[in-house]
């Protein structure tokens, strides 16, 4: 052995030593000295070394997660593509954008499906800023229209029928004098759908016995929709009937109009 403990001691020292030893229980405690110097040692190289492991996998799950959310940034900027992240090891893809055929939100773009334009027809362009009224109902679905007209098919009586086959005089006659023993179809929404199949050349009424002038059969169906205290005008009639699909216009819409508002008066005043 070498070092302190050998032979650069005099014997005095080295009993003296010896006796300190002996007397508190010297050798144990060197013994535990030695041992907490191996443990101390041991964890000196231990711990540094679990240390860098766990270092280094949070440094590899860290540099995972930058990959990704680099790549999410990346995937952002190119409208629906995923890309790869600068300096990550991760791979993934990134959250789409907006392509060219959507909104920011993601979904179709607004305006697509309908009718012309991309637009259902009441928001077509061109359309009378007018009171409409009751007749606000023409912008019901189609099959809201379809359906209401089945149901005034249905309901359809010989009285109706009747009705429906006097001239203009006539029938403001019978609504202003005899209202309440007047039988006609009074739902706006009915009246409305049976007017859109006239227009687009239906036959729901012809086909029901009725035979009239087409121009006085509108203004009947047009004049029973519309609300009793609202004025029928050109514009309303440019109006609800391109809302149904068929616009009249000119000259037509101005008779329509007139015919019209002479059934709504008798309506009002026989109705009261």
């Amino acid at each position: 052995m070498s070092g302190w403990l050998t032979g650069s001691c005099p014997e005095s020292t080295k009993e003296e030593t010896q006796m300190a030893f002996k007397t508190n229980g010297g050798f144990g405690r060197v013994a535990l000295s030695a041992a907490a110097v191996l443990l101390l040692g041991t964890a000196a190289f231990v711990v540094p070394q679990s240390t860098d492991g766990f270092a280094s996998a949070a440094w590899a799950q860290d540099s995972d997660e930058g990959g990704k959310g680099n790549q999410g940034e990346g995937g952002k900027g190119n409208k629906g593509e995923g890309g790869q992240g600068q300096g990550g090891q991760g791979s993934g893809q990134g959250q789409g954008g907006p392509d060219d055929g959507s909104t920011g939100k993601g979904g179709p773009k607004a305006g697509s499906g309908g009718s012309e334009g991309g637009k259902p027809n009441w928001a077509q362009d061109g359309i009378p800023v007018v009171e409409l009224g009751r007749l606000n109902v023409a912008r019901s679905p189609d099959k809201v229209l379809d359906q209401a007209l089945a149901e005034a098919v249905a309901s359809l009586t010989p009285e109706m029928i009747e009705y429906y086959e006097l001239s203009l005089i006539g029938a403001q006659e019978e609504l202003s004098l005899n209202f309440d023993e007047v039988a006609f179809v009074d739902s706006p929404l009915q009246n409305l759908a049976l007017l859109k199949d006239l227009l687009a050349g239906g036959t729901a009424l012809t086909g029901a016995g009725v035979d009239n002038d087409e121009t006085l059969l509108a203004a009947m169906l047009l004049g029973a929709a519309s609300d009793k205290t609202i004025e029928i005008t050109t514009d309303t009639v440019i109006a609800v009937t391109t809302i149904l699909g068929t616009p009249v216009t000119g000259e037509d819409a101005a008779e329509l109009a007139d015919m019209a508002e002479d059934i709504r008066v008798a309506i009002l005043a026989g109705h009261g």
